[in-house]
C-alpha cells in the first residue's frame, strides 16, 4: 500500500477553509483568488517546484515550510508580494558583491533565454496564429447570414412561436384543473350542507368498523342514536330549506327521503351482519360465560325474531354432550395405548414381579429420606395413572362451562320475554350430570355401594395398571378422587336438583369403595413381593434385626393413612390447599375393609419372610435387587457373613420373626387400634399364635439337621463295636468323638453369635437337650460296665457337662441325671475293684488336666462374669456328685 502524503502548507488550508488565520476568532469567508491576501498571494503555479527558488544561480536555498506565512510570501519568487530585500536577506544572506554582480548577470541571461525561446515559437508557429484569425472571421460572416438574419428578427421569431405553442398547451392542461376547482367548490358548498349530519352519513362505516374490532356495544349504541335520529330529526339530518313552490317542496322531501333510506338500508345490513356474527359466536363453546353474556345482552336489544338465550343454551348444552363423549372415547383409547406401551416390559408374572419390587424398593428408600413427592408417583404404570388423570380432569372441566346455565347473571338475560322456562336449563343440567356419573361409572366399573360391598367378584377395572405399585396407585387414586370431589361439589354449588345430589353422593361413595378395592389389591400383592426389598443391611435401632422390619412398618404406615383418606377421613380437595386438613370418621364398612387388609398383608409378610430363608430367596438365587444405597448411622456388620448360606439366612429370620412377635406387631396393631377407634383381640391373638407357629417350624427347620450330625457323632463313640465298656481299662484320656462333638458345637455357636447372637441360648440350650437324650438312649444298650468302662462313660459325659454348664437347662439336666443313674445301674464289679479312691483321683486329674487343655478351644462355652459365681457353685456340686455317684457305684 502506498504511503499518504498528508503534508499540506499554511496557504493551502487558508484557501480550502476560506479563512484568514489558523486561529480565526470570528466568522468568516474570504476567496483568496480575488482578494489581496498572504494566502492568495503564496498560491503556487503549477510546474513550480519550491527547490528551484534560486533565479540568481548562487547555489543559496532556504526551507521555506519553517517560515510563517508573511515571510514566506516576501521570499518566494511566485509570490504576488516578492520582496528582493527579504529574498537576499533569507537566501543568499553572505553572498559577496561580485557574488551578487554574477547573480545579475545570470539573470539577465535567464530571461533573454526565455525571450528567444518564446520569440523562437512564435516565429515557428505564426502560420497557426493566422489560420485561426480567419477561421473566426468566417465563422461570424456566417452566422449574420444565417441564424442572425433580419427576416428572423435576429433570431428572435422563432423563439416567439415556441412561446406560443406553449400557451396553447398551457390552456389543455391547466383549463380542466380549474373548472374540476370549480366542482370542488361546489362540492364543498354541498358539504358544508351536510357537515352538521357527518355522523349518520358515516353511520354505516362507523358499524362496520366497529363489527371488525369487535366493538359490538359501541356498534350498538351508535346504531340506536343514529335511530333515534332518523326518526326524530330528518330535517336537521338532510335540510331542504324555505322552498315557497309546493311543487319542488315534495319534490325535495322525496329526494331527502330517498337519500336517508338508502343510507338506512346499509346500516341494517351491517347490523344484520353483526346479528350473524354474535350468533356464531354463541355457538362457540371456546368462549367465556361473561363474553356469552354481553354477546346476549347485546342480541337481546337488537330484538332478534329469535331467542337468543335458548340458542345459547342449546348450543352449549349439545356442545357439552358431545365433548363429554368424545373426549371420554378418546381418553379411553389414549388409556389403552399406554397401557401396551407400558406393559410391553412386562411380558410374564416374574418379569412384572422384579419390576415392581424395583418400584418398591426405591419408594421406600425415599420414604425413610423423606424425599417421597419425588419417587412416589415414579413407576412403570405412571403414564396410564397420568392418562386417567387427564380423562377425568377433562371431563369435570366442561362444568366450568356449563355452570352458566345456572349462574346467576343470567338470570336477568333468562326472564327477558324468553319462550321458553327457566327451569328447563335444570333439566339440561340434570342431563350433563348423568352422563358424566354414567362415564365416570363405566371407566372405573361403578355400581351401587351396597352392591359392590355384597358381591363376592371384586375383579378391578380393566385400565389399571398392574404394574403400579401400591404407594404409587395410592397416590393417584387420592388425586383423582380429588379431582371427582372438587367437580362434585361445583356441581352441588348450582344446586340443580335434590336428584342430581344424590346420585353424585353415591358416585363419591362407589368411586371411594373401587378405589379402596384397587388399592387393596395392589397392596396385599406388594406385600407378598415385600421381600425383594430386604437388603440384608443390620438395624441402627436394634441389634437383633434387620433394616428390613421397619421398612415394613413404614410401609404399612403409609398404604394404611392412604386407605384411611380414600375412605374420607381426609377431604382430599381440601388438603391440596390445607396441610392441616380436619380429620372425619369414616364408615364402618371401610374400617373393616382396611383392617383385614392390613391383616392380610401382615400374613403376606410372614410369607415374605419364609421365603428369604428358603432356597428361594432372592440372593440366593441371584435375583438381589441392587439400588440406590440406605444412609446408615453406622457400620453393617451383616456384610461380613455369607448370605447365600442357608442357614445364617435362617437365623437371620427367626431373630427378625422374634423382633416381630415381641415389639413390631404389637406395636402395629396398637396404632391400628388407636387410629380406627376399634379392638381386634381376636385377630391380634390369631395372628401372634401363627407367628409362633412359624417362629417355632423355622427353629426346628435349622435345628433339625445339626441335631442329626450330633445325635450321629455321640452315638458313633457310644455304641462303637471296638469298644467293650466291661473289659476297658480305667481311663486316662478322653476319646476323640467327644472332642468333634464339642468342636461341632463350637461351629455353630460362631454361626449363631456372628448372625443372631440373641438366638444362641436357645439353639444350645436345644442341641444340649438333643445331645444329653441321645446319650441316655445309646448308653441304655449297653449290658454292663466294668470299673473302667463306668469311670470312661462318667469322664467324658461330666466333661461334656462341665464344658457345656452354660447350656444346660433343667430338662438336660434330669436327662444327664438319669443317664449317670443308667451307668451306676449297669455297673458289675469285679474282683479288684476295691482301689477305688486311687481310681477316683485318676479321674478328678484327667478331667480337670482336659479341661485345661481344651479352655482356649471352648472358651466360647463359658459362663459370663455375671454367672461365674453360680457356675462354680455348681461345677463344685456336680463334682462332689460325680464322686459320690462313683463312690456308690464302687460300693
Amino acid at each position: 500500500m502506498p504511503r499518504l502524503n498528508f503534508d499540506m502548507d499554511e496557504a493551502s488550508l487558508l484557501k480550502v477553509y476560506k479563512i484568514n488565520t489558523l486561529n480565526p476568532q470570528k466568522w468568516e469567508e474570504i476567496d483568496h483568488d480575488l482578494e489581496d491576501s498572504v494566502a492568495g498571494a503564496l498560491m503556487t503555479p503549477s510546474g513550480y517546484n519550491e527547490n528551484d527558488m534560486d533565479p540568481l544561480g548562487l547555489g543559496g536555498s532556504v526551507n521555506v515550510k519553517e517560515m510563517d506565512m508573511e515571510s514566506k510570501a516576501s521570499v518566494l519568487i511566485t509570490s504576488k508580494s516578492f520582496d528582493p530585500k527579504a529574498f537576499l536577506t533569507a537566501v543568499h544572506p553572505n553572498a559577496t558583491y561580485q557574488d551578487l554582480a554574477a547573480g545579475i548577470s545570470h539573470l539577465q541571461n535567464s530571461i533573454e533565454a526565455r525571450s528567444e525561446a518564446i520569440r523562437i515559437l512564435v516565429e515557428e508557429n505564426f502560420d497557426r496564429f493566422v489560420a485561426v484569425k480567419a477561421s473566426t472571421d468566417a465563422i461570424h460572416a456566417e452566422m449574420k447570414e444565417g441564424i442572425l438574419e433580419p427576416s428572423t428578427d435576429y433570431a428572435s421569431k422563432p423563439l416567439r412561436d415556441q412561446l406560443k405553442q406553449a400557451a396553447q398547451k398551457a390552456d389543455q392542461v391547466f383549463l380542466p384543473v380549474l373548472e374540476n376547482a370549480s366542482k370542488a367548490q361546489k362540492l364543498r358548498t354541498t358539504l358544508g350542507v351536510f357537515e352538521r349530519s357527518r355522523f349518520f352519513f358515516n353511520l354505516p362505516s362507523f358499524i362496520i368498523e366497529s363489527i371488525e374490532a369487535g366493538r359490538y356495544e359501541i356498534a350498538m349504541r351508535d346504531y340506536k342514536k343514529g335511530k333515534y335520529l332518523l326518526e326524530s330529526r330528518p330535517g336537521q339530518l338532510l335540510p331542504i330549506g324555505n322552498i315557497k313552490d309546493g311543487a319542488t317542496s315534495i319534490a325535495a322531501e322525496q329526494q331527502q327521503g330517498r337519500v336517508l333510506e338508502k343510507v338506512w338500508s346499509s346500516v341494517e345490513k351491517a347490523m344484520s351482519e353483526m346479528r350473524n356474527v354474535l350468533y356464531s359466536q354463541l355457538q362457540d363453546s371456546t368462549r367465556s360465560v361473561d363474553e356469552q353474556e354481553k354477546t346476549l345482552e347485546v342480541l337481546i336489544e337488537l330484538q332478534s325474531s329469535d331467542d337468543p338465550v335458548w340458542t345459547y343454551f342449546d348450543s352449549q348444552h349439545k356442545h357439552i354432550l358431545d365433548q363429554m363423549n368424545s373426549t371420554y372415547r378418546t381418553a379411553v383409547v389414549a388409556v389403552e395405548a399406554t397401557i401396551q406401551k407400558s406393559s410391553a416390559d412386562a411380558t410374564d408374572s416374574d418379569s412384572l414381579t422384579v419390576i415392581l419390587a424395583k418400584q418398591l424398593q426405591a419408594t421406600v428408600v425415599a420414604l425413610e429420606t423423606k424425599q417421597l413427592d419425588a419417587v412416589i408417583a415414579k413407576s412403570a404404570g405412571e403414564a396410564v395413572w397420568l392418562a386417567i388423570h387427564e380423562l377425568v380432569k377433562n371431563i369435570s372441566d366442561f362444568w366450568k362451562i356449563s355452570k352458566g346455565f345456572m349462574d346467576g347473571k343470567l338470570k336477568k338475560v333468562v326472564s327477558s320475554g324468553t319462550r321458553r322456562s327457566p327451569t328447563q336449563c335444570r333439566t339440561m343440567a340434570s342431563e350433563i350430570v348423568k352422563l358424566f356419573i354414567s362415564l365416570i361409572s363405566e371407566f372405573f366399573k361403578l355400581s351401587d355401594m351396597a352392591v359392590m360391598a355384597g358381591s363376592s367378584n371384586s375383579a378391578l377395572p380393566p385400565h389399571i395398571p398392574k404394574n403400579s405399585h401400591s404407594l404409587s396407585t395410592a397416590h393417584y387414586l387420592m388425586k383423582i378422587l380429588g379431582e371427582l370431589q372438587e367437580c362434585v361439589n361445583e356441581i352441588n354449588s348450582m344446586e340443580i336438583s335434590s336428584e342430581a345430589s344424590s346420585s353424585l353422593k353415591g358416585l363419591i361413595d362407589s368411586a371411594k369403595w373401587r378405589f379402596e378395592d384397587i388399592l387393596i389389591n395392589a397392596w396385599v400383592r406388594d406385600a407378598g413381593i415385600f421381600y425383594y426389598v430386604e437388603a440384608w443391611i443390620s438395624s441402627s435401632t436394634d441389634r437383633v434385626a434387620t433394616h428390613y422390619l421397619a421398612q415394613i412398618e413404614l410401609f404399612q404406615r403409609q398404604v394404611t393413612t392412604a386407605g384411611f383418606k380414600i375412605a374420607g377421613g381426609v377431604d382430599l380437595f381440601a388438603s391440596t390447599v390445607s396441610k392441616t386438613s380436619k380429620q372425619d370418621v369414616i364408615p364402618q364398612a371401610f374400617v373393616s375393609k382396611i383392617v383385614k387388609a392390613f391383616l392380610d398383608s401382615l400374613y403376606a409378610f410372614l410369607d415374605g419372610l419364609v421365603q428369604l430363608a428358603s432356597d428361594e430367596s432372592p440372593i440366593a438365587t441371584g435375583k438381589q435387587l441392587v439400588g440406590e444405597p440406605l444412609p446408615l448411622s453406622g457400620p453393617n456388620m451383616l456384610e461380613l457373613l455369607d448370605l447365600t448360606d442357608s442357614d445364617v439366612r435362617m437365623l437371620l429370620v427367626i431373630s427378625n420373626l422374634g423382633h416381630l412377635s415381641t415389639a413390631i406387631i404389637p406395636s402395629m396393631l396398637t396404632q391400628l387400634e388407636n387410629a380406627f377407634g376399634i379392638s381386634i383381640a381376636e385377630d391380634r391373638q390369631t395372628f401372634m399364635s401363627v407367628v409362633r407357629e412359624l417362629d417355632k417350624t423355622l427353629f426346628e427347620r435349622y435345628l433339625e439337621p445339626k441335631a442329626i450330625i450330633l445325635k450321629g457323632i455321640i452315638r458313633s463313640g457310644i455304641i462303637d463295636p471296638a469298644m467293650d465298656w466291661y473289659e476297658t481299662p480305667q481311663p486316662t484320656e478322653i476319646r476323640p468323638y467327644m472332642y468333634e462333638t464339642l468342636m461341632f458345637l463350637v461351629g455353630i455357636h460362631a454361626q449363631v453369635c456372628s448372625a443372631a447372637e440373641s438366638l444362641l441360648e436357645r439353639v444350645l440350650n436345644a442341641l444340649v437337650e438333643e445331645l444329653a437324650e441321645e446319650a441316655l438312649r445309646c448308653f441304655r444298650q449297653v449290658k454292663r460296665f466294668g470299673m473302667g468302662g463306668m469311670l470312661r462313660a462318667t469322664l467324658e459325659i461330666e466333661f461334656m457337662h462341665q464344658t457345656l454348664l452354660r447350656y444346660v437347662t433343667t430338662s438336660a439336666e434330669k436327662t444327664l441325671s438319669d443317664l449317670y443313674n443308667k451307668i451306676s445301674q449297669a455297673y458289675a464289679k469285679r474282683p479288684g475293684d476295691e482301689n477305688l479312691q486311687a481310681s477316683l483321683d485318676g479321674v478328678k486329674k484327667t478331667l480337670a488336666e482336659t479341661r485345661r487343655a481344651t479352655g482356649v478351644e471352648f472358651l466360647c462355652f463359658r459362663q459370663t462374669k455375671s454367672n461365674s459365681t453360680r457356675s462354680a457353685v455348681a461345677g463344685s456340686r456336680r463334682e462332689k456328685e460325680g464322686s459320690s455317684r462313683t463312690g456308690k457305684d464302687v460300693k
